[in-house]
């Protein structure tokens, strides 16, 4: 009867959770503050701007005409205000139906390229909310001729979020095949490969619903990525937590024990929650991030995992005990694979680790290679209207033009002539006054760089006018999107000094209470950090340029989820040292999970793999990795090193 009432109770939870989860879809879409550093000084700018200006949230998209046709652009102009709602004004056409005080400033910069064959207009709207965005760069896009290109900061943000539109959807159908036909392959038996689909599945569907309510009520920020992300975690450590209880429980059956389900869980429980608790402890700490995108995710993540974990030891052993047990026994629980490579770990510890080390070593050497960052115009596997626009935009008029540096200071700053030369010491194209607060007390300007926005040259620029401006007025700040590329990088490797102890010392903790050894942990660690070591030196080799992002989040992804499988394993070695020798102990439990360790990891591996999926070149990356250290530690970590060590530690070593 118990069993009949926790899946019931798990059925309710998901039937009430279910219409939330495409809630969290959408809640997850606007991702206009997320990819920012929340105290940074670029943010501050935008912050300032949408507090005391008349338009604050406003933002840009430039049509780029490839040939210069001012009677097409004023035919498309009239069209463009009148059909968007929040426009401002379009720079150069003087709309009819707005306000008179509405009239744009005057600028140093030319709408006509100088060899008078492209033309730009500047569409200026007064919503930068993602939904709003796509709104109207899709009536842009629908009014402009077919040759023309929408780009700016408008159009950027819309060609994201279309590469974004309806991942979620891909991402769970690829990963459902993907995990049905693995698990058939490898375990041919189509009650093993659906019952942890749908363990999975119905926990995703809860988590998905928690998720949307943390959101709603405003204790973090639901994104893209974090929401993408969530079904490829919760689906491979989700299945992992699943495959470990029912090859235990195969086992028990398979040497004719009594309670063969409750001794299965009272004996992989702990390794399951304590792997799930390493996962939810090192997205937690993901909190303390400045970098929005990062600290949103960690909640996500976290309740994820926990609620993966709850499923595991709850929904799981209650549909299987409700299947008949014939459908889960088999005669051979080890094969004979296993015994041979327990054999070898026994003979050639000490030449095994010292191989596997050294390769590991040798890949790592990849991280020493200079990598560059990606920029805006990089983000994408395919080349979408906006980066194409900026390209010719660039070609045709000074690349600055395409991301001017917005300054905000005191009105006091524009009484002294000198204080602009001071400023930008010549380094820029042009400076105009784009506003002014409604107090009258601060103005906006916007500086054109002489070099291109989008690269890392430019930072030096940014940096260099922050120093000059401070001098000239201590409150005055840089911002726009050469300042909030320089600040984000600059967050993320903050983040990353604070985050990575932080992570390890509570994943050390954590299995140092879980085996109640000290020696243990340092192994366990070392040899994650060795594969993610690895993993990120080879993908430094293969990517030529690389998200400034990627190098934390898959530090997190591999050092909680390597760990895990090293808590599987050594568990079951403690456990089988009451009743053998260190030795013999640590090679039953090596030959014990190394069927069901090597599937887990295989099957981890495919479902990150799945963001190669992916149209953003940054979760691609991110995919690679991850799923290329996922099975660095499947097939090297656990099957070799980490046995290795345990023997050579001799009883030290628990």
């Amino acid at each position: 009867m118990k069993k009949w009432v926790v899946i019931a109770a798990w059925l309710i939870a998901a039937a009430i959770a279910f219409p939330f989860q495409s809630k969290l879809q959408a809640l997850a879409s606007d991702e206009s503050d997320a990819f920012k550093d929340r105290g940074a000084e670029s943010t501050r700018v935008q912050e300032t701007f949408a507090a005391r200006f008349e338009d604050g949230n406003e933002t840009t998209a430039v049509v780029v005409y490839p040939r210069a046709d001012a009677q097409r652009f004023a035919a498309d102009a009239e069209q463009l205000c009148t059909r968007i709602p929040d426009l401002v004004r379009i720079v150069d056409y003087p709309c009819p139906n707005l306000p008179p005080e509405r009239a744009p400033p005057p600028s140093d910069l030319k709408p006509l390229s100088q060899d008078g064959t492209t033309l730009l207009a500047t569409i200026i709207t007064s919503d930068d909310a993602t939904e709003s965005v796509n709104r109207d760069v899709a009536t842009i896009r629908s009014i402009v001729p077919k040759d023309a290109f929408v780009t700016g900061e408008a159009g950027f943000a819309a060609d994201q979020a279309a590469a974004l539109e309806g991942i979620d959807e891909t991402l769970l159908i690829v990963t459902l095949v993907l995990l049905l036909v693995l698990l058939l392959l490898i375990y041919r038996s189509p009650v093993i490969a659906l019952v942890p689909l749908l363990v999975v599945g119905i926990a995703y569907i809860v988590a998905a619903g928690i998720a949307y309510y943390g959101a709603k009520q405003g204790r973090y920020q639901a994104t893209g990525q974090a929401t993408a992300i969530l079904i490829v975690l919760m689906f491979g450590v989700g299945t992992d937590y699943c495959l470990l209880l029912i090859a235990r429980y195969r086992e028990e059956l398979a040497n004719g024990t009594a309670d063969a389900m409750g001794i299965a869980l009272r004996r992989t429980a702990p390794a399951i929650v304590s792997a799930g608790g390493i996962v939810v402890a090192v997205m937690l700490v993901l909190g303390v991030a400045d970098y929005n995108a990062t600290r949103w995710m960690g909640p996500v993540l976290a309740i994820g995992t926990a609620v993966s974990v709850l499923a595991g030891v709850t929904l799981l052993p209650a549909i299987l005990a409700a299947l008949p047990t014939k459908a889960f026994l088999h005669k051979k629980p080890i094969g004979s694979v296993w015994p041979r490579i327990g054999a070898l770990v026994r003979r050639r510890p000490a030449m095994l680790a010292t191989a596997v080390v050294a390769l590991l070593v040798v890949g790592a050497l990849g991280t020493l290679r200079d990598q560059g960052t990606l920029d805006f115009r990089e983000q994408f596997r395919e080349t979408p209207d906006s980066v194409v626009g900026l390209r010719l935009m660039q070609e045709k008029f000074p690349p600055g033009q395409a991301g001017p540096v917005d300054v905000l200071a005191p009105k006091s700053i524009t009484e002294d002539n000198a204080n602009g030369p001071k400023l930008h010491e010549g380094r820029v194209l042009a400076l105009d006054f784009a506003g002014e607060s409604v107090d009258q007390e601060l103005v906006l300007m916007r500086l054109t760089l002489k070099t291109d926005p989008f690269a890392e040259a430019a930072h030096e620029d940014v940096e260099r006018l922050r120093r000059n401006l401070h001098a000239i007025a201590p409150t005055g700040l840089v911002g726009g999107p050469t300042a909030e590329a320089l600040d984000s990088q600059t967050a993320l490797n903050r983040d990353a000094r604070l985050i990575i102890p932080l992570a390890l010392g509570l994943v050390f903790l954590i299995v140092a209470i879980l085996l109640r050894s000290v020696v243990a942990p340092i192994y366990a660690v070392l040899t994650v950090i060795l594969s993610y070591m690895f993993a990120l030196g080879v993908s430094s080799l293969v990517f030529d340029k690389s998200d400034p992002a990627m190098p934390l989040f898959t530090f997190i992804f591999l050092v909680a989820l390597g760990v895990d499988y090293n808590v599987f394993l050594l568990t079951r070695i403690k456990e089988a040292r009451k009743t053998r020798s260190h030795e013999d102990a640590v090679i039953y439990g090596l030959e014990r999970t190394g069927g069901v360790i090597t599937s887990a990891g295989l099957i981890l591996a495919g479902t990150f793999a799945v963001l190669l999926a992916t149209e953003l070149e940054s979760l691609f990356q991110v995919g690679f990795t991850v799923a290329l250290g996922l099975l660095v530690d499947t097939f090297l970590i656990r099957i070799f090193l980490v046995p290795s060590i345990a023997l050579l530690l001799r009883s030290k070593a628990l």
